[in-house]
């Protein structure tokens, strides 16, 4: 990589964290499905093991564009405690980042049918990295790329969250990165979401309306509403908009206990004149074990399907 394309990376980097996509936790099309990807508190929330692979190509067209693969498991080791592992790695151009993060939850029933909270720590690190071997030139000293601390060092971040969930409503209030040790690369990050489950006639099929909001402590505001509707507990269907101008749209199949989704994100914005759109597929896999069988997290059977 010769200079000139070092500072369009640079410039590429600086552009992402403008737009409010923050490089530390990126969009997320399935946290209707997998909430514990924002929240700490959601580890165990199945009451058995659930695990899933995650890969998002955002901006698809555009070079040096957000890459993301992730990688977690959750699942409960008391009745009330749940622990939880969540890995990622990020490609921003030249720019690598990956993370690790533990959670744990503990689970306080409200009443004995109908309601509980629950809270939720995470403690990890981020090591972000310039790949070296990419970049050619003539000046290693070049302070653009070697006097930059923030891009080329491990970072140590931790976060907390609340679940509450009454019957078919579902509220989750969190901060995965509520400190950093770099406030500047970590910038304290707030999600609000909001969902809540409607079994139509026949129960055959069920919707369930969501909204979702995300602030960063550098005063970038996000909301998003989605609706999924989903047939027997196997199929589901999702449309959606976030306030960057995006259209999202979603669909999967679960069986026995494993699941794939796959979202399609059309960008409305300026970045539509260089981008084909965000594609985003996950892998769900979902334990027959569980050490609440007889008092699950959730208390209504039809809230959730096998796998989520």
């Amino acid at each position: 990589m010769n200079k000139k394309n070092l500072i369009s990376s640079l410039v590429l980097l600086a552009f992402f964290t403008q737009a409010g996509i923050s490089q530390y936790i990126p969009n997320d099309n399935f946290h209707q499905l997998n909430p514990f990807s924002f929240n700490p508190a959601a580890a165990g929330l199945r009451g058995n093991v659930t695990a899933f692979l995650n890969y998002r190509d955002q901006w698809s067209g555009l070079k040096g564009a957000p890459e993301t693969v992730s990688f977690g498991m959750h699942g409960l080791v008391t009745s009330a405690m749940g622990l939880g592992l969540n890995i990622g790695q990020t490609n921003i151009g030249i720019f690598k980042q990956f993370s690790a993060d533990m959670s744990y939850s503990y689970r306080i029933s409200i009443d004995e049918r109908s309601q509980s909270l629950s809270f939720g720590l995470n403690f990890g690190f981020s090591q972000n990295k310039i790949n070296h071997d990419e970049v050619q030139i003539d000046d290693n000293s070049d302070p653009t790329l070697y006097s930059s601390e923030i891009l080329d060092e491990t970072l140590v971040r931790t976060g907390f969250g609340m679940h509450y969930n009454w019957e078919d409503l579902n509220i989750h209030l969190s901060s995965p990165i509520l400190y950093g040790s770099q406030e500047k690369v970590f910038p304290q990050t707030l999600f609000g979401f909001a969902s809540y489950d409607y079994l139509l006639p026949g129960d055959i099929w069920k919707i369930q309306p969501s909204a979702l909001y995300r602030y960063t402590a550098d005063k970038t505001n996000q909301f998003e509403m989605n609706v999924l509707a989903e047939w027997h507990n196997r199929v589901w269907v999702s449309a959606g908009y976030r306030t960057n101008k995006s259209i999202l749209t979603g669909f999967g199949i679960s069986l026995k206990g494993l699941g794939i989704g796959y979202a399609y994100e059309i960008n409305r914005s300026e970045l539509s004149s260089v981008s084909s759109g965000s594609h985003q597929l996950i892998l769900f896999f979902e334990s027959s074990y569980s050490v609440t069988r007889k008092t699950p997290l959730y208390r209504s059977s039809k809230q959730r399907s096998s796998w989520r």
